[in-house]
């Protein structure tokens, strides 16, 4: 009698320690699921945005006359990527793979490299180096804009 009801406690025990296993397996398997739909739709939108800025921009000869000719103009280069995403989630990136985690950090690494670059556009000292250096500057800053974009077409083909 008592060795009945022990294995009947062992019994309900195991039995509920599977179906909790069980609704924290698929738990998982959901949160994963719409991690990599939400991060995908972000980084997509990034990505091709990269893109448009990397085939809308002008011609860097053309970029050098006019900077040539208004020693003190700016170029407009804006700054929209999008992050609430990633920001929101950032704790929930160990559903990812350690491989595909390092490249969506880098992906967002690059987006805010990228912004602090377009930021310095917009500094007085910007104004201030010379013709060489204004260049030099915008095509690192579409240096970073192409690296971003590869990077993000190389995450969204692992997601």
């Amino acid at each position: 009698m008592i060795w009945d009801r022990a294995l009947l406690t062992a019994a309900v025990t195991v039995a509920l320690f599977l179906v909790t296993s069980v609704i924290a397996w698929y738990r998982n398997r959901y949160e994963r699921r719409n991690l990599i739909r939400a991060l995908y739709s972000e980084i997509d939108f990034n990505t091709r945005d990269l893109e448009f800025f990397r085939t809308g921009s002008a011609d860097i000869e053309l970029i050098r006359q006019h900077l040539d000719t208004n020693p003190d103009g700016t170029p407009h280069i804006t700054d929209a990527h999008h992050t609430a995403i990633y920001s929101a989630n950032l704790n929930r990136l160990h559903h990812l793979s350690d491989d595909l985690i390092a490249k969506v950090v880098l992906f967002y690494g690059l987006l805010g490299k990228l912004k602090a670059q377009i930021d310095g556009v917009g500094q007085m000292s910007f104004q201030r180096i010379s013709l060489d250096g204004k260049i030099l500057t915008i095509e690192r800053i579409q240096s970073t804009a192409l690296e971003g974009r590869d990077i993000g077409l190389q995450v969204l083909e692992a997601l």
